[in-house]
């Protein structure tokens, strides 16, 4: 299986809302930054991330495009999640990953508002 293929498998099942499939991707030392939010480093944290209890799950994410190059893959597209208030929200995202014998070594988000630029 490719880089590739194991992110969309990644991001399938946070579509899935299936985290045990998540975290059996992720590295024990697995390092995810959602730059500006939040570091989750090792297996629970990320688990804890994937799990996170501020939003209502599953997001629905749409993949717009994906790069693999070696142990690299970087992943643009959409999601739509809800809060726990119930409010929607719509972002842009881009993922870059780190792949290291079929595990995510390293995970950065980069998250921005869908309407961000909306009058």
């Amino acid at each position: 299986m490719t880089n590739k293929e194991i992110i969309r498998k990644v991001n399938d099942a946070f579509n899935a809302d299936d985290t045990d499939t998540i975290v059996s991707y992720a590295a024990d030392d697995v390092r995810w930054d959602v730059v500006g939010f939040s570091t989750a480093i090792g297996r629970e944290e990320f688990r804890k991330e994937v799990e996170n209890e501020g939003f209502k799950r599953p997001p629905i994410i749409t993949i717009i495009n994906e790069v693999e190059e070696g142990d690299r893959v970087a992943v643009e597209g959409t999601v739509i999640g809800r809060t726990l208030e119930g409010n929607e929200f719509e972002l842009y995202f881009h993922n870059a990953y780190r792949l290291e014998a079929g595990k995510i070594k390293e995970m950065r988000s980069y998250l921005v508002p869908k309407n961000q630029n909306k009058e």
